[in-house]
């Protein structure tokens, strides 16, 4: 007895979204979605890559978060071709993919297949979001957000970008120096991340109002696949319009705006 099937992907893929030549980037929990008509971990995620490929076809891009957090505050070398992604299963899939290609980012990297992956996940800053990240060309690509198993909720990524770009005064930039294998040599680089203040009370909402207030003006496509589901929204639509919910209230991430804010002058 199983859940879903090949067809089954087809379908659901081309219902949220997926259309020949699209920009697409996949996140959220596969594992959700119940049985297979395969038991075997590679050929489900095979069929997922090869579901979304018929559909976008040689002019399309999957691009996948494929972060590798654990190396953050360590002495661990980075080996962009080698060092696996901790972000699910089917990214360190995509990741091992022959063509693929991925940021240099030894914390917070993102990797692409197909047509646009050489100019979306090369010669980007060394910060994981802002201008040149890859964050940034999906958007200026209208690329589709689809998380597979998981609301947008609890896998909306993006709104890291956005808040990097807005100003968030509960967050700052920290810089690493990582040890990093390219081109077969180890070099000591430097690289970037927002990260939260820790002398500032953050509670975060889990992107409750900031997608309440999208589902509002912009419509979630959701597919029922399997066990669970699959959701998709316009990266461009989204970016655009929580920036402005931002600049309205610039703690709209936060359940409550801080009480305590060391920043203050």
């Amino acid at each position: 007895m199983t859940d879903y099937n090949f067809n089954d992907l087809v379908k659901t893929y081309k219902s949220v979204g997926l259309t020949p030549g699209k920009v697409v980037y996949v996140t959220g929990n596969f594992g959700r979605l119940g049985r297979y008509t395969s038991t075997s971990k590679k050929t489900i995620f095979k069929d997922h890559l090869d579901a979304m490929q018929s559909i976008i076809g040689d002019a399309g891009t999957i691009i996948v978060p494929s972060h590798s957090r654990s190396l953050c505050n360590t002495n661990h070398v980075f080996d962009l071709n080698e060092t696996p992604s901790e972000t699910g299963p089917f990214t360190e899939f995509v990741r091992q993919q022959e063509n693929s290609i991925r940021q240099i980012h030894p914390f917070s990297s993102s990797t692409a297949l197909g047509a646009k992956a050489v100019e979306i996940c090369t010669k980007n800053s060394l910060h994981a979001y802002g201008p040149e990240s890859p964050f940034q060309r999906m958007i200026e690509h209208d690329a589709l957000y689809v998380s597979v198993g998981q609301s947008m909720e609890g896998s909306i990524s993006l709104i890291h970008h956005i808040e990097l770009v807005m100003g968030v005064p509960y967050r700052y930039t920290k810089e690493f120096i990582q040890p990093c294998i390219c081109d077969n040599v180890v070099k000591l680089r430097e690289f970037y991340l927002s990260v939260t203040r820790n002398d500032v009370d953050i509670n975060r909402d889990y992107n409750k109002k900031i997608m309440a207030h999208y589902r509002s003006i912009h419509k979630v496509k959701s597919e029922r696949l399997g066990r669970s589901f699959v959701e998709s929204l316009s990266s461009y639509d989204f970016y655009h319009s929580i920036a402005k919910l931002f600049a309205k209230d610039i703690y709209v991430w936060l359940e409550n705006p801080p009480k305590d804010r060391a920043y203050r002058h």
